[in-house]
C-alpha cells in the first residue's frame, strides 16, 4: 500500500511541477493562416497576397473577363501580371441592361466565398457596382486580391444569386512580368 501511496504522490507532485513550467513562445510565421474560425477581412494577407478593396478602375474583374475554364472542375484559371488588383467575386445583375431588379436579387443572395479554404466575411468588404459590358449594371462584393510575387491563389464560390445556384473555382496565378 505504501509503494501506491508513494507512486500517487511522486505522480502529483510531476504534475504540479509541469503545470507551473514556462512555455517557450513559438515563433510567428506570418505565412501561416490565422484559425480558419476568423474570417477574412480588409487587409489581411494570405502568404503573399494583400486582401483588400477597391474603387480603383484599374481593377481586373473576372466576371469581365474569360478566362479559360474547366467544366468537369467547374474551375476558371487567369494568368495574371504581379502587381494587378483582381475581384474575382461573382456579380448579379438586372432583368435588362438599366439592372432593373438587382436590388432585389442583391438583397435576397446567399453567396459565399473562401479564398484559400478560409471564409471571408463579405459585409466588412461591402459591394461595388460596375457596368459589365454584355448585362450593364452589376453587382458585385468588393474582395480585391494583390501581390508583388508571382504565385498561385485560390477562391471559392458558392450560394444562391438571383435565384440560380451558383458554385465554382477561381483560381489566380500571378505570374512575374
Amino acid at each position: 500500500m505504501k509503494k501506491f501511496v508513494y507512486l500517487t504522490l511522486i505522480v502529483l507532485f510531476a504534475f504540479i511541477l509541469s503545470s507551473c513550467a514556462k512555455t517557450t513562445p513559438q515563433p510567428v510565421d506570418e505565412a501561416t493562416p490565422p484559425p480558419a474560425d476568423e474570417r477574412i477581412k480588409p487587409g489581411d494577407k494570405i502568404g503573399d497576397f494583400l486582401i483588400t478593396t477597391s474603387d480603383d478602375e484599374d481593377v481586373f474583374y473576372t466576371t469581365n473577363v474569360h478566362c479559360p475554364f474547366d467544366q468537369a472542375t467547374m474551375t476558371e484559371t487567369c494568368e495574371i501580371p504581379v502587381g494587378t488588383k483582381v475581384n474575382s467575386a461573382l456579380g448579379a445583375y438586372g432583368d435588362d441592361y438599366s439592372g432593373k431588379n438587382l436590388e432585389v436579387y442583391w438583397s435576397d443572395q446567399t453567396y459565399e466565398m473562401t479564398i484559400e479554404g478560409r471564409p471571408v466575411n463579405l459585409q466588412a468588404f461591402g459591394f461595388i457596382d460596375i457596368t459589365n459590358p454584355v448585362v450593364g449594371n452589376m453587382r458585385l462584393w468588393n474582395v480585391v486580391i494583390v501581390t508583388d510575387k508571382p504565385g498561385k491563389i485560390t477562391i471559392q464560390h458558392s450560394g444562391e444569386i438571383a435565384g440560380e445556384s451558383v458554385e465554382g473555382t477561381n483560381v489566380l496565378i500571378y505570374t512575374a512580368p
